[in-house]
């Protein structure tokens, strides 16, 4: 099974690769190429290939999941989210979805769709998340400066994380309300 679900992978990695070099063709007229990217392992996780090592194509990030944690719910408008699961249990909420998820699954979560996950199981869990366009990591390292520059007691930072989220293309919500968007 396992054998399976790493060929599955394999494929979908290939199809990315595909797309991104058609897509680099258009962006570059010239056709440079694309430069190899190697990623070493990372107990912490951290992304394994950003946005300018694709073109914008996609990037992934490799995310270490706590006992009974994971991100809040919400929506992209303008990204697509893939997720492969490496170890550990999950719980995904993918719009009206409840799906259990574990080592070798692979989950889609189309834009303009809600969606969260949690790890339901006892230890840290892991899985790798592929981004399409790329580009969301700037989002994450933009709200990472946030959160050192200002408290999130302070009058200020809800407006500016609520822009931040606007300028990304974000919605979160705690509560699983979201206000109406065209799919």
């Amino acid at each position: 099974m396992i054998a399976w679900k790493s060929l599955q992978l394999l494929l979908l990695c290939a199809l990315l690769a595909a797309w991104s070099n058609a897509q680099a063709q258009e962006a570059k007229p010239n056709g440079s190429q694309l430069q190899p990217v190697y990623s070493p392992a990372n107990p912490k996780g951290g992304w394994k290939v950003k946005t300018q090592e694709t073109r914008g194509a996609y990037s992934v990030l490799e995310s270490v999941v706590q006992p009974s944690t994971g991100p809040e719910p919400h929506r992209h408008s303008r990204e697509e989210e893939g997720f492969y699961i490496l170890e550990g249990q999950y719980e995904f909420r993918v719009g009206t979805q409840v799906i259990k998820a574990g080592p070798g699954d692979f989950l889609f979560a189309p834009r303009n769709v809600p969606h969260t996950y949690k790890n339901v199981g006892t230890t840290p869990s892991r899985h790798l998340t592929i981004i399409s366009p790329g580009g969301l990591e700037l989002f994450f390292a933009e709200r990472a400066a946030l959160q050192r520059e200002t408290p999130s007691s302070h009058p200020e930072y809800l407006a500016r994380y609520k822009a931040l989220q606007e300028k990304y293309g974000l919605e979160y919500s705690t509560e699983w309300q979201f206000s109406p968007r065209p799919q």
